[in-house]
């Protein structure tokens, strides 16, 4: 298999391997790393926000985090402007 490839596809591979390999290990601290409880969410978080971003980019489409933020905005907009209505009387 080496003798199809070549050297170049064997550097391609190691390079390949060592990125997963780099992944695998950052995601291993940050969880070692997180508090009891959110380990999950600190390891696979930045894992989950590069694929959030990859869909923005590929669909052109908003994200879910960036939905929620904007909903959460609008709602407090919309809470301060009642209470302002209800400070003005």
């Amino acid at each position: 298999m080496v003798d199809a490839l070549g050297v170049p596809g064997l550097i391609m591979g190691g390079a390949i391997a060592l990125f997963a390999v780099a992944l695998v290990v950052g995601m291993v601290v940050r969880a070692v790393r997180a508090p009891s409880g959110h380990r999950m969410r600190e390891a696979f978080g930045p894992l989950a926000g590069a694929g959030e971003t990859y869909q923005e980019l590929h669909t052109g489409q908003r994200g879910l985090q960036d939905s929620i933020i904007e909903s959460v905005q609008e709602q407090e907009h919309g809470r301060r402007s009642t209470n302002d209505r209800k400070h003005t009387r």
